[in-house]
């Protein structure tokens, strides 16, 4: 396994420096994007989570935390690393809602000022209780790689400055007349020196003052979306003459990120390691996070790259999808979670869903009474919130009647129906919006409920060893025998907590899910160890199903755009499980084991 995974990193590596960007799961360990399914503050548990920076380059990075239900941001910054930089802080329970609190001195916006008193998580939404901010994921993007100058990025030579007059020069050294004329050295700001500490953290906000107050190219100044809705840099290769995401140049992956989860009574900790991903974009995407337009830039659906690939059946070639179709409208414009409804999130979402996706997942299930055995499985949607398998048909029409009238444009008819329109509830413009077809956001697109709920699983499992069971008389089975028939299960959550109960219902959950929030798993008489496998319905076919095809501006969906096969649902997670040993507990993750359609 080991090996086939190695040479799939390679392949897919050497692909992508053969000049065809491909987004992948790097087995790796490091990538453009880091994804972390989990995160708890409840039955006294807090969430450490780790970030590092492997390269030698100074990197821009988004954190964004996301609440369990319907995947809402609760809260998010921008980390500034240093090279072979960790940042890491500790999610915890305040009162009622989660909180984030952290030692470190790596420079962040806002400044890390706030987060070393520690900042509570903001539930600031309708569909949202203090319950769903408890639990979550995590989202860690690269943004880009900041000008160095002499150094390992790829930049011209430039260095990322703030200038103290009208020009930018961005010369690429550090000279006397430069310091004498007031100019700043973004990178010696962010730099540490040799007690740990960065050379002075407040070039981050002076750089965003810069390049906000002014129209040359100076400090930092936000990204840009296409009118297709992806990212956009108008000299990507280079920071500096260009407004946009002036100062950075584009991602290159590196990122590596790991929770662990520490019950602070029982003393059992838990690991949690993030799926990484790479080569999901070529171009920055820097926004501030207090940007009330852009705070949801970048996301997993803004990135440029269209292609993706992953390991083949035999585990030597590479299965790829050649240009995955963008959906008509930016996936922002129909997530209206109110009362921040229609911000921008992009409109690829496909090359991420694509390489998450699998047909089945399986995972250890431990509930010995004799040691008070727990078990949980934590199964989380990341791509949910950006349409795909969210329970809806897309419709231009979403109420059938007045007074709204239908969108303007055909779904599903190759043609974009999208348009650059002043969007009235975040008071900018809108790439890839809904039209009314005068030029005006039209607010009757979105997406109609289906008669049956998303995610639909299978659910069956196995002893460890051969057991009595019911099978036919003088028939020929193999050990173990599945103890039940497959249950259909609705997962309906963004992030689904499977807590697994011994018959007695006897034993507790290791992770105290809200009641309201927990689907409870109830084993069959005799039944304490073994292994589940939970499989996605047929219907979850990426040329097939009527909700992806109407989203898709091909005809047909994925298929229609001539990318081959690809099944299942976007899934991360892992199975929790503890016991007594002696007078302590014990816990241990283990992750999914994926079963992913790769012919």
């Amino acid at each position: 396994m080991l090996r086939k995974s190695k040479i799939a990193a390679a392949m897919l590596m050497a692909t992508a420096t053969a000049g065809v960007n491909a987004a992948y799961v790097n087995t790796d360990g490091t990538g453009q994007v880091a994804l972390l399914p989990y995160y708890n503050v409840n039955n006294s548990f807090i969430t450490n989570i780790n970030i590092t920076n492997t390269t030698g380059l100074y990197k821009a990075v988004k954190v964004r935390f996301r609440e369990s239900r319907i995947s809402a941001d609760v809260l998010d910054f921008n980390v500034y690393m240093s090279p072979f930089d960790v940042w890491n802080g500790t999610i915890r329970l305040n009162g009622t809602v989660a909180n984030i609190i952290t030692e470190d001195e790596t420079c962040t916006f806002p400044g890390k000022a706030a987060l070393q008193a520690g900042v509570d998580f903001r539930n600031i939404y309708t569909a949202t209780n203090d319950a769903d901010l408890t639990e979550g994921y995590v989202e860690i993007i690269e943004m880009g790689v900041i000008a160095d100058g002499a150094g390992p990025a790829v930049d011209g030579g430039l260095t990322a400055e703030i200038d103290s007059d009208t020009t930018a020069d961005a010369d690429g050294a550090v000279l006397a007349a430069d310091i004498a004329a007031g100019d700043r050295s973004i990178i010696a700001g962010l730099l540490h020196d040799a007690a740990g500490m960065p050379g002075d953290c407040s070039v981050v906000s002076d750089a965003w003052t810069a390049g906000a107050v002014n129209a040359f190219a100076n400090g930092f100044e936000p990204g840009a979306m296409a009118a297709t809705g992806v990212a956009s840099d108008a000299v990507p290769a280079l920071p500096y003459p260009n407004a946009t995401n002036a100062g950075l140049v584009a991602p290159t992956g590196g990122l590596n990120a790991y929770a662990i989860m520490i019950n602070v009574g029982t003393g059992a900790a838990f690991v949690e390691q993030g799926t990484h991903i790479n080569d999901y974009t070529t171009v920055p995407q820097h926004y501030r996070s207090n940007d009330p337009s852009n705070y949801l830039l970048p996301s997993l659906a803004s990135g440029d790259v269209q292609t993706a690939s992953m390991l083949d059946a035999t585990g030597l070639g590479v299965k790829t999808i050649a240009a995955a179709p963008l959906v008509e409208y930016d996936t922002g414009a129909l997530n209206d979670i109110a009362p921040n409804p229609s911000i921008p999130m992009g409109s690829n979402p496909f090359p991420m869903a694509i390489i998450l996706s699998a047909d089945a997942v399986s995972a250890p299930y431990f509930v010995e009474a004799g040691i008070n055995g727990e078990t949980d499985i934590v199964m989380t949607f990341p791509m949910r919130k950006h349409g795909i398998y969210n329970s809806g048909t897309l419709t231009n029409d979403l109420d059938g009647v007045g007074p709204l009238v239908a969108c303007a444009g055909t779904l599903n008819d190759i043609v974009s129906d999208g348009a650059a329109v002043p969007v009235p509830t975040v008071g900018t413009t809108g790439n890839d919006y809904p039209n009314d077809g005068g030029g005006a956001y039209c607010a009757n697109a979105g997406y109609a409920d289906n008669a049956t709920p998303d995610v639909q699983v299978g659910l069956n499992y196995f002893d460890y060893e051969e057991r009595t069971a019911s099978v036919v008389a003088g028939s020929d089975d193999f050990s173990p025998v599945p103890i039940d028939a497959p249950t259909v299960i609705a997962l309906e959550r963004e992030v689904n907590v499977i807590s697994v109960n011994r018959s007695t219902l006897d034993n507790v959950s290791v992770l105290g899910t809200p009641a309201a929030n927990v689907f409870n798993w109830t084993l069959d008489t005799g039944f304490e160890a073994g292994w589940v496998t939970i499989t996605s319905a047929a219907i979850y076919d990426y040329n097939t199903n009527a909700s992806i095809a109407a989203m898709t501006e091909v005809v047909g969906g994925l298929d229609g755009a001539g990318a081959g096969v690809w099944t299942g649902v976007p899934v991360i997670g892992f199975s929790a499980m503890a016991g007594d040993v002696g007078p302590a507990q014990l816990g241990e993750t283990v992750d999914l084991i994926r079963s992913v359609n790769r012919n």
